[in-house]
């Protein structure tokens, strides 16, 4: 325990929360009634917990490449940092409002409207307008859409300040130059072909060549897992053909090329390989993928490489009705839509996404069939002057198109990450509020302790939890819920944001800490603390009110 510095309130001393001890203290007699404001409240009301920001269940999350709901603990996400661990996971039910908010060239992103998502200002006087290059993270809720508007055959933007997403471009941290294949091994069967006077490879090279291999693979290979690995090809495709055939066969295996029927097929037999390949880019076409080692990689010429193969397997050149000309590629793997849109962030180039087809029963040739969303790839090859994005070292400003409420009723879900931070629609998110909804749930259950949230009016509570970034402009409001509580009153001021300023301590409109308007009487941070230091945080705040003088009588 560390003394915090002083704020003026007579006869208290403030505590900062460390770590949470290993026996809470027992609660107070009388529970101990809270409010917890997000930071970014535009409500003199307390925030209901069933409001916490959350996405539903089947959002992708990039990372370890599956839906939001099935992340555990120490699995892997793509944060603004990129790959990070997952801290801890918060499932819910949910019966409300749900946003969905839809950039250009982006899929579509839902959230509650609580959940904050990182953005910047774009301000329209005339024509297409400028962007602000201030980050702030801003509430889904409160996202303004600058749809374009068709006058006299021209597309223009309304007038005033309006938001934009930022896809990140994510830093490499992968510096390998061979890949062990050690852990596709099945040891009987390597005895057996080593019997046999075979020596298989149990490495594989990341080199141009390699990585064009896999791109060509994503796009046009299958493998028969622990057996054969295959490429098909139209009959016209002969120089890829003999290219994936001098590129197998300098890696140690027996490539043979078949000329079939409606294709060309390159084979090769080797079982871990083809288990290697089987886990690296997905196996079937809803599943494929690009390897992390590939897409995270700091020689960004293995990922142009690989982007390349991918291309001249599945792309195809385009001309677009009012002139430019893209080169676009169809799929039916999400994970693979977004993953080559962040691909091309990496390399300083903005890949649209679209929604081809709507997945779901239908018809081919008088069968019944079920049949998986497509997504289209777009991008840019013409030599054009593109205004409506900007793109930085950082990230890409994609100016959000619509913004639609719709009520929905169900289970949502949240991560707590490494750097606090996750892409959905490969737009950055914040992980704010499940420390709070956490300490609530079952696992900790602050009820057992005392705590309980406080329901009807403000006069019914004893206790603001304050978390996240308080602007100037939130200021007052601030204040004036801390004044319409009773007395007595206490504060806890949660996470960096709320005691320093956080990350936006040295922008002009953030209080460096809200002890700046209000008295606090316990510090939780951390950026965000855990749901335990919290827990702690109401321990400290309980056996401070039994030791309080003014309650005692004494």
């Amino acid at each position: 325990m560390v003394e915090a510095p002083q704020v003026p309130r007579t006869g208290e001393v403030n505590v900062l929360v460390g770590r949470v001890n290993d026996v809470l203290q027992d609660a107070i007699g009388a529970p101990l009634r809270y409010i917890a404001n997000w930071g970014r409240l535009y409500s003199l009301w307390p925030v209901h917990l069933e409001t916490a920001c959350c996405v539903p269940p089947d959002t992708v999350v990039l990372g370890d490449n599956k839906p939001i709901a099935q992340y555990a603990v120490n699995d892997k996400v793509t944060g603004m940092t990129g790959l990070v661990d997952v801290v801890q996971t918060f499932s819910r039910q949910y019966q409300g409002s749900m946003v969905k908010i839809t950039g250009r060239g982006m899929l579509p992103i839902l959230a509650t409207p609580d959940h904050p998502i990182l953005t910047i200002e774009r301000r329209v006087a005339f024509g297409k307008g400028g962007y602000r290059t201030e980050k702030a993270w801003k509430n889904a809720g409160e996202l303004v859409a600058s749809p374009p508007v068709k006058r006299n055959g021209k597309y223009l933007y309304p007038k005033g300040t309006r938001d934009c997403l930022l896809i990140p471009r994510a830093k490499g941290f992968v510096d390998s130059s061979s890949i062990p294949l050690a852990p596709y091994v099945n040891r009987r069967g390597l005895n057996i072909v080593r019997g046999r006077g075979g020596n298989p490879p149990l490495e594989f090279p990341v080199t141009l060549d390699t990585a064009w291999l896999l791109g060509i693979f994503v796009a046009e290979g299958w493998d028969t897992e622990g057996h054969d690995v295959f490429f098909s090809l139209s009959h016209n495709e002969k120089d890829y053909a003999s290219k994936i055939f001098e590129i197998s066969k300098s890696l140690g295996y027996s490539p043979q090329v078949k000329r079939r029927e409606t294709a060309t097929v390159v084979r090769f037999s080797s079982a871990v390989l083809a288990r290697a390949l089987h886990d690296w880019c997905g196996h079937l076409a809803e599943h494929k993928k690009i390897p992390d080692f590939i897409l995270y990689h700091n020689d960004l010429e293995l990922l142009r490489s690989f982007l390349c193969g991918y291309l001249q397997g599945d792309g195809s050149e385009t001309t677009d009705k009012r002139g430019p000309e893209f080169d676009r590629a169809d799929t039916t793997s999400k994970t693979l839509a977004l993953q080559l849109q962040l691909a091309y962030a990496r390399l300083g180039v903005f890949a649209r996404i679209s929604l081809k087809t709507e997945g779901g029963p239908s018809k081919i040739l008088g069968r019944n069939v079920t049949t998986h969303e497509a997504y289209t790839i777009s991008i840019l090859t013409s030599d054009r002057k593109i205004s409506d994005f900007q793109m930085t070292p950082d990230y890409i400003a994609v100016p959000i198109r619509r913004v639609e409420l719709f009520d929905y009723t169900g289970s949502v879900n949240n991560l707590e990450t490494g750097d606090n931070t996750y892409l959905v629609s490969n737009a950055v998110v914040h992980n704010c509020s499940v420390e709070v909804g956490a300490a609530s749930g079952s696992r900790f259950d602050a009820e057992r302790f005392g705590v309980l949230e406080a329901f009807g009016s403000l006069r019914q509570c004893d206790l603001i939890i304050v978390m996240g970034t308080v602007t100037r402009k939130l200021a007052p409001r601030l204040k004036m819920i801390y004044d319409q509580m009773a007395e007595p009153k206490w504060v806890v001021a949660m996470g960096a944001c709320a005691i320093t300023g956080g990350l936006y301590f040295d922008s002009y409109n953030v209080l460096r800490g809200i002890d700046d308007i209000i008295p606090v009487d316990v510090y939780v941070p951390g950026c965000p603390p855990r749901a335990e230091s919290l827990m702690q945080g109401i321990a400290l705040l309980q056996d401070k009110i039994r030791h309080s003088s003014s309650l005692s009588g004494t």
